[in-house]
């Protein structure tokens, strides 16, 4: 063979060849910003390749560009885009229409926001063979069911509708439908994002089985630089728009050239190890050995403002507690959700509350703040039971008993500035009014962290990146002053580094106003660092329960195990 065939051969590897691709948001009457700047790669056929970058670096934009999935403000300003040697910039509507099937195809972020509400699972593979006509109307049923099968479903799930499935059955649905075009390459955006670590490990699993046995390119798109490291052969690490390094995952984790990535890598930790540390934070259980504070150990986050404030007096105390609901469909069975748990979060106490979806977390926190009614058993808040409450009653344990939400995104109106979300629940716990309401806001602020505070009190929520928008749904559960505040999942949609932000900021308010927190999770890292004590939770039982330290270096239960077993480590794929 002469090198000239062989220059040939290689060449007819290239799938793709991105040659200083540039987008840019570009929206009347304000100034472009360059999203991506420059970025040139090449994708061989059959590869497995990571892109990884936190929110804002650019790796979203990039996937959809790559995919002419981008609309407007979002424009391809720069570069080319070459899939099989056809610059696919150059494509019509039709041609890039004809250009998807067998070409390639995108899995959004979101199962739910991906799907119709209102159309069957079903009915979007029907659309969308009846828009490509690749397959003959006599067979759609089949290849629906064939392709469902594919990525682990029943097909019953055929005849159901995308808010009768959970999040993980979303997801492979999606994964089945972006199949179902048969593509050459796959782009997969955030595809476990706020799934927990079991169904997210289900999910990696089968994307790797099916780029292994479909034999389709693959590029994942992740914060989470464990998942990406698990699952590809090489990654690529964008940050501020342009890719800072791209290399085998092997040495991505033995020898990062970039010190982006370092950081990156510096944020992961197995939760068994003996002692943890990430940057900003050394777990609860070796302070509490040592006798020291979080704010003794590192001094590198903001911590809370110091503030004469009640500290927690009053135990939440769960006994015999079962909930059962009625079955979903006509012929189904009852869902029972909590079956028969007892515990007690002490004042002043950090207690996690861990399992996979489904496990019965949410509904425990539901059933504490009286949203919900034990169908047996009882919850009380130091003598009241909160099962017994009507509207006075429940306001007033509401004051003492807060939430806070999972996802800061969803939590705050988008309409809404950070002065007004924080206004009405001072306004509605407190005497206060006028001046002294905008005082007590602007202390909130300052207490979680956000300074100066009358910049951030006039900004809306899509002017805050993920972390300060959970930092702003933290200072909204505070204005009550409560006793207790339970964080369901309160960092689960936040990139690494600003993870250890929010935890240390949860950890300095329990340790300085004295406030017991109920930490619910699937993040068993997390609930390492901030937590004395752990129940595990499976199908609404508890399983295991104990000081978080031990149980997690020493499980016992096969279930703990298998949590553990699915944590994202980096350090596996040696």
């Amino acid at each position: 063979m002469t090198v000239s065939d062989n220059m040939s051969a290689e060449q007819s590897d290239i799938l793709l060849d991105v040659q200083d691709l540039s987008v840019e948001y570009a929206s009347p009457g304000t100034t472009p910003v360059t999203a991506v700047h420059d970025v040139s790669f090449t994708l061989r056929r059959g590869e497995f390749v990571g892109l990884v970058g936190e929110s804002g670096s650019g790796k979203s934009t990039l996937g959809f560009a790559l995919t002419r999935l981008q609309k407007p403000p979002a424009r391809i300003n720069g570069g080319r885009i070459l899939f099989g040697g056809r610059d696919i910039r150059e494509l019509g509507t039709e041609e890039l229409r004809q250009q998807r099937q067998g070409g390639f195809a995108m899995v959004l972020q979101s199962g739910m926001n991906a799907l119709n509400p209102v159309r069957t699972i079903g009915s979007h593979f029907q659309d969308i063979f009846a828009a490509h006509g690749h397959v003959p109307r006599e067979a759609r049923d089949a290849r629906a069911r064939e392709l469902i099968g594919k990525v682990g479903l029943q097909a019953e799930v055929l005849g159901r509708y995308p808010g009768e499935l959970s999040g993980g059955m979303r997801q492979r649905a999606s994964i089945a439908l972006a199949l179902s075009l048969e593509p050459q390459l796959m782009v997969f955006d955030e595809p476990t994002t706020a799934l927990d670590v079991l169904v997210q490990h289900a999910v990696m699993d089968t994307i790797k089985e099916l780029q292994r046995t479909e034999h389709f390119t693959a590029i994942l798109i992740s914060h989470d630089l464990g998942i990406v490291l698990e699952a590809t052969d090489r990654v690529m690490v964008m940050h501020e728009g342009r890719i800072v390094e791209d290399a085998p995952s092997r040495k991505i984790l033995d020898d990062p050239s970039d010190e982006y990535t370092r950081m990156l890598l510096s944020h992961y930790a197995d939760p068994r190890a003996k002692t943890i540390s990430i940057p900003g934070f050394v777990d609860l259980g070796t302070r509490r050995r040592e006798g020291r504070s979080r704010t003794d150990v590192t001094e590198t986050v903001p911590t809370v403002s110091e503030r004469d404030t009640r500290r927690a007096d009053a135990a939440i105390v769960v006994e015999g507690v079962s909930k059962h609901y009625p079955a979903p469909r006509r012929g189904q069975e009852a869902v029972t959700a909590v079956d028969d748990v007892s515990f007690r979060l002490e004042p002043g106490e950090a207690l996690a509350l861990v399992g996979a979806s489904g496990s019965g977390k949410s509904t425990i926190a539901k059933l504490i703040t009286g949203v919900e009614k034990p169908s047996s058993g009882s919850v009380r808040f130091g003598d009241t039971d909160v099962a017994s409450l009507k509207r006075r009653g429940l306001r007033d344990l509401r004051k003492d008993v807060q939430m806070v939400f999972q996802d800061p995104y969803a939590a705050l109106n988008p309409l809404h500035t950070v002065e007004y979300a924080l206004t009405r629940p001072v306004m509605n716990y407190t005497k206060l009014r006028g001046q002294e309401a905008r005082a007590r806001v602007l202390e909130l602020l300052e207490t979680v962290g956000l300074t100066p505070v009358e910049q951030f009190a006039a900004k809306l929520p899509h002017q805050l990146s993920g972390g300060q928008r959970q930092r702003v749904v933290i200072a909204r559960a505070l204005a009550s002053d409560p006793q207790v505040l339970i964080a369901d999942e309160p960092v689960s949609m936040l990139d690494v580094s600003l993870r250890a932000g929010v935890l240390a900021l949860l950890e300095d308010l329990r340790e300085r106003w004295g406030i017991s927190m109920l930490y619910i999770t699937h993040d068993l890292l997390s609930a390492r660092l901030v937590t004395e004590n752990i129940l595990v939770l499976n199908s609404g039982r508890v399983v295991e329960r104990g000081e978080t330290s031990q149980v997690l270096q020493h499980p016992e239960d096969p279930y703990t195990i298998q949590l553990l077993d699915a944590v994202p480590n980096p350090a596996r794929i040696r």
